[in-house]
């Protein structure tokens, strides 16, 4: 997830760079008269305000177009964090298929389990509070 994660913010940087070059060269063609320099075509008057509506407009839509990949990125990454769980065996699936929860645990996360009883779960088949720490000795036989 972390080498994912810095691809969209390098992607997303990028994509801000590519709008800020474009606003950069509005500005090189209107102060340098790009088309004279390379094509010598004729020249054309310095227009202070027309460079400044087209690099406000190039860095709106800019904007624009990095949040929405923002936003886009971020509901891949929620996406992509939800676990395929089986309804009826609680298996969960993997790349490699279906897998135990244990298995998934382990390969997804490197995380080792272990086995207890919570309160609720002690409730009912009627052990007493207080008795549920490792070392109480309690063997349950259902």
């Amino acid at each position: 997830m972390i080498l994912r994660s810095s691809v969209f913010r390098r992607t997303l940087w990028l994509e801000a760079a590519g709008f800020l070059l474009i606003a950069a060269i509005i500005w090189m063609d209107e102060l340098l008269d790009l088309p004279r320099l390379f094509f010598g075509a004729a020249p054309t008057p310095v227009r202070m305000g027309e460079g400044w509506m087209e690099s406000g407009l190039t860095l709106l839509v800019g904007t624009a177009i990095v949040s929405i990949t923002y936003r886009a990125f971020r509901r891949i990454e929620y996406l992509e964090s939800l676990v395929v769980m089986c309804a009826w065996c609680r298996r969960v699936r993997g790349q490699e298929g279906w897998l135990t929860v244990e298995a998934f645990l382990q390969r997804q996360h490197n995380a080792h389990t272990t086995h207890g009883i919570c309160e609720g779960c002690a409730a009912e088949i009627r052990i007493p509070p207080g008795s549920l720490s490792p070392r109480s000795g309690i063997r349950l036989s259902i």
